[in-house]
């Protein structure tokens, strides 16, 4: 099951929905679920209140409901399938079927706490296996998050930017200090992240082994489009990601590539603490092509980005200059 964090045309910037895929149309389902509600025998006075209470503002609130929400979530959709997915209004007539394109779209995490990417130094791609045992990481700012369709502007202290496709592997419960044995019970779902490097800056910073500027402006970090919610093992280590620059394909990865595996990343990781909503991605960069690591792809104005999985979706975006963008 996919879910999507957006606005509707009529939405105040704060009044955020949860959506999900059915059908090939976005399910409102804070409405929908008191839709299911309204026709299940018992009590209906609580319906709206009960839709909102899974179904918060927030995927990553929605996460924190745990295994309750999940049923609800299962509950509704399988309501909306049976009952057809485009007669489905909601109890007073609410509208509650949308087509994608009448949805504005936003980074399905707006302001997790602990947002990282995995990731090497430079010098570490010039050897054939990477020596380093410990998985190395770097914040991804929520200031910094877009989703596909926004431009990425080039920053104007940079003259070397590229792009590195991720896997997000997305948090579902809090924990701390995780046994690698543990760490799928974790996992909650899974996103694409595209991380785009200021690469003369980050090199730079990487004398300092400080990761912040180079990694952290506005429209360096594309997030989403949707979130699978909890993919099998065997699923999210199978899933592909494909990085083309202007149709040319210059990146593609599974998990399984990667020098690092997920119970690795969750147990190092998971000592600072984990909370619904939170992401560990993993990129390219980390995976494997022959015996070398692949490279991030350089990006010029004018370029068009793609980031694509056929189980997640699609990130599509153009590179434009600052000049004339107000920042």
């Amino acid at each position: 099951m996919k879910l999507y964090l957006g606005l509707l045309e009529s939405s105040l910037p704060h009044e955020t929905r949860i959506f999900a895929e059915v059908e090939g149309k976005l399910l409102d389902l804070k409405l929908a679920y008191a839709a299911y509600l309204a026709h299940a025998p018992g009590d209906h006075a609580s319906a709206y209140e009960l839709g909102a209470f899974y179904f918060r503002q927030t995927i990553a609130a929605f996460l924190e409901r745990g295994e309750p929400a999940l049923k609800a979530l299962d509950e509704v959709v399988s309501f909306a399938r049976k009952n057809g997915v485009g007669e489905l209004h909601g109890p007073a007539g609410e509208k509650v079927v949308y087509d994608i394109k009448e949805v504005r779209l936003l980074p399905p995490f707006q302001n997790p706490e602990k947002s990282f990417v995995i990731g090497f130094s430079d010098q570490a791609r010039v050897e054939a296996m990477p020596k380093a045992e410990i998985p190395t990481g770097f914040y991804k700012l929520p200031q910094t998050f877009v989703t596909s369709g926004a431009q990425i502007v080039w920053p104007k202290f940079s003259a070397e930017i590229d792009a590195d496709a991720c896997l997000a592997l997305v948090i579902g419960k809090a924990g701390r200090r995780i046994p690698p044995e543990q760490a799928w019970d974790y996992v909650g779902g899974v996103t694409i992240l595209l991380d785009i490097t200021a690469r003369d800056v980050n090199r730079r910073e990487g004398l300092t082994t400080n990761n912040l500027l180079g990694k952290n402006f506005p429209s360096s970090t594309s997030l989403g489009p949707a979130v699978l919610l909890e993919p099998t093992r065997k699923e999210l280590e199978t899933i592909e990601v494909t990085l083309s620059i202007d149709e040319s394909v210059k990146q593609k990865f599974s998990l399984r590539d990667c020098v690092f595996n997920i119970e690795q990343i969750i147990a190092r990781w998971s000592i600072l603490g984990i909370k619904p909503g939170d992401f560990l991605a993993i990129g390219a960069s980390m995976a494997l092509e022959s015996e070398r690591l692949q490279n991030p792809a350089p990006l010029k104005i004018g370029s068009t980005v793609r980031c694509f999985s056929p189980a997640i979706g699609e990130l599509a975006h153009r590179v434009v200059s600052s000049g004339g963008v107000r920042r």
